[in-house]
């Protein structure tokens, strides 16, 4: 009882910064109407890291101790809530990004960047936070991921709308839920499902991600930079998805670390190729926002 207590408290926090969207917003609806609908994107996000927090509450426990229910949520799991209440925050900007995108105050410019570069340094916290604590739970696992995953589609749909970011970009956002979603047609169908050990390096290209976007979202940069880097950035992530389908459908022959002659090939010459294209591509759009920074920043 105690613990779905909080998780009804934890609801508040999810749903209290849509409801301050809605009333920041009330001046753009009389005279562009047809904003209220996007507002929904943000109530879709709330409600969906409040269902996943709800229908996993019985797995707010270490590993497999089942019998051992922690009674409270804890400090790390009311981190990565706030973080999932900062994402609901961001997707409430979104009005603003596709109606106002001409005509943003150069200060509130900034805080879809801001926001979003917030989320993915605390993401860093909270696993601290539960190892210190010694309260490392399956439920914190779900909610991170999810987070991050809303925070990453939240943040892609916003930049592109913004015109930082290309319109491919989107199946970055969205490269999870196709994902998930395609798992549970083959469950549904009784097809064979592989469970899917952690990738090597995954991570680190989800990080860059998480750091391009946030950088993306800032003003500072020029479109044309943020859109090609953006094109060179999607491609190892989404390769990494297209070989993570190939495992779980059973389609990719691997060994007991569910590693492929291809990932061993792969593996050794993208990190190699990866470092070698963020030094590039962080000269080059250091290079090109300097000669661009007065002329762009007069069109904020």
């Amino acid at each position: 009882m105690r613990l779905r207590h909080q998780a009804r408290r934890a609801s508040l926090l999810l749903f209290f910064p849509w409801l301050l969207s809605v009333v920041f917003c009330l001046p753009m609806f009389r005279n562009e109407p047809a904003s209220m609908w996007t507002l929904l994107f943000g109530l879709a996000v709330a409600f969906h890291i409040q269902r996943n927090l709800f229908h996993h509450l019985p797995s707010n426990h270490r590993g497999r101790e089942e019998d051992e229910l922690f009674p409270t949520l804890g400090a790390a799991n009311w981190l990565t809530l706030l973080r999932a209440g900062a994402v609901v925050a961001l997707a409430g900007l979104l009005p603003m990004a596709i109606y106002k995108s001409q005509g943003i105050p150069y200060v509130l410019s900034w805080a879809p960047g801001i926001i979003y570069l917030g989320i993915s340094l605390a993401d860093l916290l909270d696993g601290i936070v539960a190892r210190k604590e010694g309260q490392e739970t399956e439920l914190g696992k779900k909610l991170d991921i999810e987070t991050d995953a809303a925070g990453l589609m939240v943040a892609s749909i916003l930049a592109v709308a913004l015109g930082r970011l290309p319109v491919s970009y989107l199946l970055v956002g969205l490269a999870y839920y196709f994902f998930i979603l395609g798992i549970w047609m083959r469950q549904k169908k009784a097809l064979p499902v592989a469970r899917l050990q952690s990738r090597p390096y995954a991570r680190i290209i989800a990080g860059f991600q998480m750091g391009l976007v946030g950088m993306a979202l800032l003003p500072t940069f020029n479109p044309v930079f943020t859109r090609i880097a953006g094109l060179i950035f999607m491609t190892p992530l989404l390769l990494g998805f297209a070989r993570d389908w190939l495992v779980v459908s059973c389609r990719l022959k691997t060994d007991a670390d569910q590693q492929s002659r291809l990932d061993h090939w792969a593996g050794a010459i993208a990190m190699k190729m990866l470092a070698l294209l963020l030094r590039l591509a962080i000269a080059a759009g250091g290079i090109m926002t300097l000669n661009t920074y007065p002329v762009y920043q007069t069109h904020l």
